[in-house]
């Protein structure tokens, strides 16, 4: 509240200050008119910059009245430095945006023949320089707060490219401030967004981000939008970038004496500062010229040290997939087909492997994937230091085929990433930072699970009570060859927690699916219940929890921890009611990704750690494999097999019986020498973690050696599975059209909703 007083009471003293400036125009205007000889009445009479310094005026008090209500509703930080400093300054833009017509004729007056000041055109540049500047702290201050640790050339790359746009705009529209101020507002605009990002999923703006701005905003409702005083400082550069900009256009020359010249001039200074952008962008190799890289294991460090737009270009410049080095297609096939016949002769042709190989094509178990939203065990973290034990259920299931720790290439968010590696098998550790596969890729000949079940016969359902548009679900379901896909619209009347359709909703209607179809089914459930924020309070009192972390109590956290009770509870009454089907199910439980807060606990209790250790405690998730029904060659007393998403698929079908590609051979031989694979890192045999810049050398150890090895043939037979099929790398959807037909459905199967 005291944010809301500070501003309305600067409002209203900007009003004050405007009130008694604009009076002056009509005082000024009536002497002028009153000296001179035939003047034209006061009130006719045009004075240059009036109109155009009320929209400045206008533009600022918008900014303390916006400022003043988000305060009064607490979405401000509740401090008074940063308020008093931004509203000072607010206050000042509207007086001085109001003081351009009686200031403009001395400031031209500087720059009059034989003057010591440079050329108008001169400074003019230099404003635009100032609003570079400014435009970069609007861009910088709302999420990094120590520009001080930025790369001071990285510091001075991001100047010169705002500066560069801004300018840009500013000549093109004729030396026009409301052009640049305008460029200036989109950086705050992209400063104030990732400072959301950061706050909401502990990571920053990525490309891949912009193919998921529908997603964002469908899930986006229960996130608070609460801004930090340094918001409000970029605020202040913004104000600063904007006066600038708009007492630089008081340089120009009036209409009535501007010429051709002048005119081609500042277009051809626009065209050239834009395009310049443009082929500095498209022609400078930013990770290996400029040696600018984000680290997939800590991206945000990358952005506050090199700034945002040096980053996000780096990352931009690496989604366009790149073919490992001495890749052909020829031998990445002779690859696949070596590691397949290893696998042939030692796990495929096991007693066990037969048995289970035998078992299924008998019984044809439907398949059950549940992949839950956020589930992750946090006591990992010293039981989050308040006696967490983790979700009790399902920790004790003690009869499951195979468990333990699912290394995942998500952390906070970006749930279809971990969704894509377990469909397709493939790593997002060969992607990129900040790619979205489903969004970005033409999928349509990846090699997935339901293509797989459905060439067994089997009936495949996806399902995800949420909006079919999310990630692009729709049209990559289709492409996969899913027979339906169940979204919001098919849970309608469903249960909901914190207004998401509850697990046990989807539970439900997996067992009617199954109760009403005999057919063996493939169904794939991504839940909806647990997804952030976790400040909404809508917890019922009952499914509340009350872990005092180090003696304080977190409401995020609380809430986080209730949701995964409650989704604990689900699975364990799913499970009972599996086990009284009279029908054989197996059924694949895990979660996307940790949330978006472990990764403070992680800082704050495992220091002293090296990279890979440290990072890799935030991209683990768990996950279990149980069935209703004897399988055979296995013991079911759940096994402990830590793997990586990408493997599982593969790991699942080789369990059950079920027939496998050569692909899927192939990664199952190559986990002897590479367990386990994500976009931070690999394991070796030895179960060492090395991240994925880390090269072996000749003191390596014989099982890092190994592990380098299997993740380069990985690299090289990923690629020919995903990219090296002749057609579009990119899909369709992200080239403006959706998929309108598709090659792997089978012809009478139903279409997919």
């Amino acid at each position: 509240m005291l944010v809301a007083i500070i501003s309305f009471a600067a409002t209203i003293a900007s009003i004050v200050l405007a009130v008694r400036e604009v009076r002056g125009w009509r005082v000024n205007a009536t002497a002028t008119s009153s000296s001179e000889k035939d003047a034209t009445p006061a009130k006719t009479e045009r004075v240059p910059y009036r109109a155009s310094s009320v929209a400045w005026a206008l533009a600022f008090l918008a900014i303390q009245v916006f400022i003043g209500v988000w305060g009064a509703l607490g979405l401000v930080q509740d401090e008074p430095i940063a308020p008093v400093i931004m509203n000072t300054v607010l206050t000042g833009c509207v007086y001085l945006s109001l003081a351009r017509p009686r200031l403009r004729p001395r400031l031209l007056a500087l720059f009059e023949p034989g003057s010591r000041w440079p050329h108008p055109q001169a400074a003019c540049a230099l404003a635009m320089v100032a609003t570079g500047i400014f435009a970069t702290l609007a861009l910088e201050l709302p999420s990094n707060h120590n520009l001080l640790w930025m790369y001071p050339l990285c510091l001075l790359l991001e100047i010169f490219l705002v500066t560069a746009v801004v300018a840009g705009f500013f000549y093109l529209f004729q030396r026009r401030g409301a052009a640049s101020a305008i460029a200036s507002f989109v950086f705050f605009a992209i400063g104030i967004a990732e400072y959301f990002v950061i706050t909401f999923k502990s990571q920053p703006i990525q490309p891949g981000d912009l193919t998921a701005i529908a997603t964002a905003a469908a899930v986006g409702g229960g996130y608070v939008f609460s801004i930090t005083s340094f918001c409000l400082y970029g605020i202040v550069a913004l104000a600063l970038a904007m006066i600038t900009s708009a007492y630089a256009a008081l340089l120009k020359p009036d209409r009535t004496s501007r010429t051709r010249k002048q005119l081609l001039v500042n277009l051809l200074v626009g065209v050239l500062c834009l395009g310049g952008v443009i082929g500095h962008v498209v022609l400078i190799d930013y990770y290996n010229f400029l040696y600018i890289q984000v680290y997939t294991w800590r991206p945000l460090e990358s952005y506050y040290r090199q700034g945002f737009i040096p980053s996000f270009i780096s990352s931009a410049q690496t989604i366009q997939p790149r073919k490992p080095e001495g890749y052909t297609k020829s031998d990445a096939q002779d690859l696949i087909d070596e590691y397949a016949a290893s696998y042939d002769a030692g796990t495929g042709a096991t007693s066990e492997r037969s048995e289970a190989v035998e078992q299924f094509e008998e019984v044809q178990p439907s398949v059950i994937v549940v992949m839950n939203e956020t589930f992750s065990d946090l006591s990992d973290y010293d039981n989050l230091h308040a006696g967490y034990e983790g979700p009790e259920f399902f920790n004790s299931i003690d009869d499951a085929v195979q468990r333990g720790d699912l290394y995942v290439s998500a952390y906070g968010g970006g749930t279809c990433n971990t969704e894509f590696e377990f469909l397709t098998g493939n790593s997002m550790a060969y992607l990129g930072n900040g790619v979205y596969p489903y969004t970005i890729y033409n999928l349509t000949h990846a090699e997935n699970l339901a293509q797989q079940f459905s060439d067994l016969g089997y009936t495949t359902t996806a399902m995800h009570p949420n909006h079919a548009t999310n990630w692009n679900r729709e049209n990559v379901y289709r492409d996969f060859g899913f027979d339906e896909f169940l979204a919001i619209e098919d849970f309608e009347g469903a249960d909901t927690l914190r207004g998401m359709v509850t697990d046990a909703e989807t539970y439900d209607k997996i067992v009617e699916m199954l109760e009403t179809n005999d057919d063996p089914q493939f169904i794939f459930d991504v839940t909806m219940q647990n997804h952030s924020g976790y400040d909404t309070g809508l917890i019922p009192n009952d499914m509340q929890t009350n872990y005092l972390i180090d003696g304080t109590y977190d409401p995020e956290v609380n809430e986080y921890l209730a949701l995964i009770e409650e989704s604990d509870r689900a699975l364990e009454e799913f499970l009972g009611e599996l086990e009284e089907l009279d029908r054989p199910v197996v059924v694949v439980f895990f979660g996307d990704h940790q949330p978006f807060f472990p990764s403070d606990f992680n800082d704050a209790w495992f220091q002293g750690e090296d990279d890979a250790t440290h990072s890799e405690r935030l991209y683990r998730t768990d996950y279990v494999i149980w069935a209703n029904y004897d399988l055979a060659g296995n013991e079911q007393q759940s096994q402990q097999e830590d793997i990586s998403t990408n493997f599982l698929a593969a790991e699942v079908m080789n369990l059950i019986g079920a027939p496998l590609s050569d692909y899927q051979k192939a990664q199952l031989a190559l986990r002897e020498s590479m367990p386990a694979i994500n976009m931070i890192g690999y394991q070796d045999q030895a179960g060492a973690w090395h991240l994925s810049s880390a090269v072996a050398d000749e003191h390596a150890t014989e099982a890092f050696s190994a592990a380098q090895k299997a993740r380069e043939d990985l690299a090289k037979m990923q690629y020919l599975k995903l990219f090296d099929h002749g057609d579009s790398v990119y899909t369709k959807t992200l080239q403006g059209a959706a998929n309108e037909t598709n090659p792997n459905l089978a012809p009478g199967t139903t279409k997919i909703k």
